[in-house]
Order: structure tokens, then sequence, then C-alpha cells
């Protein structure tokens, strides 16, 4: 490929954004195009970095093998996305084993090209730095709510100078201890000295730990499927918040004054049909809106070439149809035990599947609320039932009526337990294939049902406020559809919910999707099998009259 051939396909990297159309022709000859054949190893991991690859089409798989010798894939890398710049970049050995998986087209950059390239054109640096930043973090931190197939392009903290800014008081605080550490153990002794250092040193100590978890805890995350918003405040609050990349309208920048240009500093607001996600005040903006908008441009492009695909097939069977095959013998299926219950009365589960959906209940938490009164009366009328019973109470009159008195009473707590138990056991949410739905129901009572389409919910966040919820583990997962908020209240596991609600939400537009196109293509491949059959008939007549 010429330098011409491969400007288009580099001008859609984020990598070279920042570069002129003229750089950027210029870059194009650094490269020199390699082929990798389905299972042949790129590099391996421990050997020295020698060359940068740009995956023009195919796929990779990136490994690494543990201390305890299993080998783990990290990820899978497609047409776009480039590899082996972190052992350039840091003068180290590879990280990882690279394999191609299908037939994998590249173009390589030596190590001595690739660091002309970067003191030729240092606006690639900070664009190189986001990736290596990114996959670093990952390497460190794993995220159990990614789909198969889903691939983490990049992880961003806020920008260092903020926790700078958070701890200029516990700073100050500490010069004040030990000036007055100081003048203690001058004017009292050590004793006094190491007392103080204790009393004021340990909860400053605490305080600080506690600011740079804080800090290190948000993180956001562009994966190519959707954006993330991760924020946890340590022993209080944790949410996460999500938009897929279908939804994104706009990246835009935003500085808020020259000390966080000069810091590099910025805003990243990304909208979406359901509102902003802002980046705040991170590290080299300009490159996280690049990579944002290229992966955002990316899965439009992979949509449109699905489709196309599709069209293709669908032609090719309208005008060659291939011969059906035979019907083979009906096979006998066993029928569903349809006398399989729902299920015990009496079940405390909080997540369960029936017939293809999804139902969660409010965490036992809430149950334990709502039956702790009862139950401790209950128990409190059974025990003096039991003393009238057992003659602890003196036999006659008084003791009857105690037994009436507290068998009635047992029988009303029974009854109050009870009806609070059904009314948790009847407040359930449900995601179905094409729905999430909320129903709150009181038992004898009314019964309120609310209902949205997946294909129209726009963002989930999710919140555990407060020491219990993180500790046992429930919280709130809300949904935004259209200007409605659907609340997922005191569930368990709220980031198993969102991902959850998630996963049925892309199979739901994935489906709508492969329908509507369907239904265009069939229309479309019926004119042009039309168009075909006169063009026949027509060369047909032309060949008939010149016979």
């Amino acid at each position: 490929m010429d330098t011409l051939e491969l400007y288009p396909l580099l001008k859609n990297i984020h990598l070279f954004d920042g570069l002129t159309d003229e750089q950027l022709l210029e870059v194009a000859g650094y490269f020199e195009p390699r082929v990798f054949r389905a299972g042949e190893t790129i590099f391996t991991e421990g050997t020295d970095g020698l060359d940068f690859y740009i995956i023009l089409r195919g796929q990779v798989r990136v490994t690494r093998q543990d201390r305890s010798g299993v080998v783990n894939v990290l990820s899978r890398l497609v047409g776009g996305d480039y590899f082996g710049e972190a052992a350039l970049i840091h003068g180290r050995k590879r990280s990882a084993t690279v394999i191609a998986e299908l037939e994998t087209h590249t173009l390589r950059l030596g190590s001595d090209n690739f660091n002309g390239l970067l003191k030729r054109y240092p606006a690639i640096r900070p664009n190189l730095l986001v990736t290596t930043q990114s996959r670093a973090l990952y390497d460190r931190i794993k995220f159990n709510w990614l789909s198969p197939g889903e691939i983490v392009y990049l992880i961003a903290r806020r920008h260092p100078f903020i926790l700078g800014q958070s701890l200029l008081i516990p700073i100050g605080l500490y010069v004040v201890l030990l000036i007055a550490v100081i003048s203690v153990w001058s004017a009292f002794g050590m004793t006094w000295g190491l007392i103080l250092t204790a009393v004021g040193g340990l909860p400053l100590v605490g305080w600080t730990w506690w600011i740079v978890i804080d800090w290190g805890n948000d993180f956001y995350i562009v994966t190519n499927k959707r954006i993330v918003y991760l924020e946890k405040i340590v022993g209080l609050y944790d949410s996460r918040q999500e938009a897929p990349l279908s939804s994104v309208l706009a990246v835009n920048l935003q500085t808020a004054d020259a000390t966080q240009r000069q810091l590099g500093m910025g805003d990243v607001i990304v909208r979406t049909y359901g509102g902003e996600m802002v980046m705040k005040s991170v590290a080299n903006p300009q490159a996280l809106a690049a990579l944002i908008e290229e992966h955002w441009q990316r899965s439009r492009a992979s949509q449109r070439a699905a489709e196309v695909d599709a069209m293709k097939a669908l032609l090719r069977q309208r005008i060659r149809p291939k011969p059906k095959p035979l019907a083979s013998a009906a096979s006998t299926t066993s029928k569903a035990n349809s006398l399989q219950a729902l299920g015990e009365f009496f079940n405390f589960r909080v997540r369960f599947e029936e017939k293809g959906n999804i139902i969660y209940r409010k965490h036992w938490f809430v149950l334990l609320e709502n039956i702790g009164q009862p139950s401790v009366w209950l128990l409190l009328s059974v025990g003096m039932a039991t003393l009238a019973v057992t003659g602890v109470i003196p036999t006659g009159l008084a003791a009857t009526g105690v037994l009436v008195v507290a068998l009635l009473a047992a029988l009303g707590c029974l009854g109050w337990w009870l009806y609070e138990f059904v009314d948790w056991r009847n407040d359930i949410y449900q995601v179905t294939n094409d729905q999430i739905i909320d129903i709150q129901r009181k038992p004898l009572g009314e019964e309120k049902r609310q209902s949205a389409a997946l294909d129209n919910v726009l963002s989930m966040r999710l919140e555990r406020a407060g020491p219990l919820g993180q500790i046992f583990n429930f919280g709130d997962v809300i949904i935004l559809v259209g200007g409605q908020e659907f609340r997922f209240e005191d569930v368990l596991d709220p980031p198993g919910v969102q991902s959850d609600i998630y996963r049925r939400m892309e199979a739901s537009r994935q489906r709508k999707a492969e329908q509507d196109a369907s239904k265009r293509r069939d229309e479309l491949t019926d004119w042009l099998k039309a168009y075909h059959e006169l063009s026949g008939e027509l060369d047909a007549e032309d060949n008939y009259g010149t016979t």
C-alpha cells in the first residue's frame, strides 16, 4: 500500500490526532506492511521490544503467563488497534505474548523509526501514553461486569493535581502537628511528645489514606461497547453510570482556566441520548476525546459493514437460490413438566430466572426490617403461652386468661408477620427480553405496575449509599427511560443487576436492529432482483432481435 492508500486508514486512528494532512502523509511513509498467518506468534513475552504494530485488518490475541504457569488471555485486538508501544516507550521487555488469531495485516514500525517518529511529531506521544497508562491500570484492576468480547480501551482517573489539592489541608495539619510535638517534647519530655504524635498523627494518617484511596477509586472507562463512570467513596457509597457507544451524539472539550491548560488538564464532555457524561479534570483531555470519538465512529462503521454483508448474502440468495435441504425427521422433545410449581411460598430468593425473565426482590436486610417487630412480638406471645402451659404462671383463671390472650396475640402477630413477608415477596423487579418491569403489590390491596421497553433505555447508574449498603452489598439501580426514571430499590449486588439489564438491553437492540435491517434488505433485494430479471429479459430480447 502506498502513502495515499494508508492516509485514510491512519486518519481514523486517535493516535495521530492533532497532525495535519501533510504530516499524516509523511507519517505513512515510516511504516512497512507485514502480514501474519493465523496462529503465528508476532512476539513473545519477555523478549526485547523491537517493533510497533498497527492492525489494518484481522485479529490478535494478547496473553500473559502468571507465576503458576497458567496462560491468561488479556484481550483481543482488531483492525484500528495497535500494540507493542509500551516496551518501546519505557525501554523494557515485552510484557505479553501476541498471537494472530486470523490472517492479520499490519503496519510495522521498527524501534529506530518509532523513536524518530516521536521526536519529529511530539503530538503522538500523549496519545500513546493514554493507551499505555490504561493498559497498565487494566493489568492491576479487573472488572467482573464486562460482557464477553468486550475490550477495554481507556481507563482514566482525575488528574494528580486534584489529589494534590485535596491533600493541602492534611499537609498543613502535619506541619502544625510537627511544630506542636517539638514544643511539647521540649517542654514536657519525650513521653508527652510521643502521646501527642499518636493522638494527632493517627487520625491524620487515616484521613490522608482515605483521600488517596478515594481519589484512586474513581474511574472513567471506554470499551468497544460503552462508556462507564465508576465512583466510590470508601465505606459509604459507590455507583456505576454507563451509556452505550451507540447513544453518543457528540464529544466536546472544556478547560476551566489557563492553569488547567498549562497542566494539560480539562473536562471531556460526552453528550448522549440520556444526557451528558463528564470526565472531569482528566489529564490529556484532547487525547481522551480523540480516542472516544474513534471508537464511537468505529461502532457506527461496524454496524454499517454488518448490514452491507447481510445485504450481499440476501441478494445472492435471491438471485441464485440454493436448493433447500431435505427436511429431517422431526425430533421429539420432552415437554416441560407442567406440574412444576412457581416455587415454594416461603422462599427467600432475591434473584432468580423464571420463563426466561430475570426477577429481583429487595435485599434480605429490607425483609428483616419489615418482619423485625412482628417477629419480636410473636416470640413474646409464644413465650407467654409456653409459660402458662408449663405452669410457671399459677393455675387458675389468671393462667387461663394469660394463655388465651397470648394465643390470640400470637395469631395476630403471625398474621402481621405473614403480611410483611408477602408484602416483601410481592414487590418485584423484572427484566424480560424486551422490557423492564416494576411491580409493587400490597397484600389484599392495590397493585402498581410500570414497564418500559429496553430499546428506550438511555442510561443507567447505581448507588450504594451508607456503610450497610457497602457491607451487605445492596443498593439502587436507576434506569433513565426517556424523561422517566425507573428505580430498582435495595437490590442485592447492584453492579450485577446493572450488568443483567445491560446485556438484555444490548440483545434487544440487536434483535430490533436486525429485524429493521432485514425488512429494509427484503424491500431492496426485491427491487434489485426485479432489476436483475428485467436486465436478463432485455438482454434476451436484444439477442433475439439480432438473430
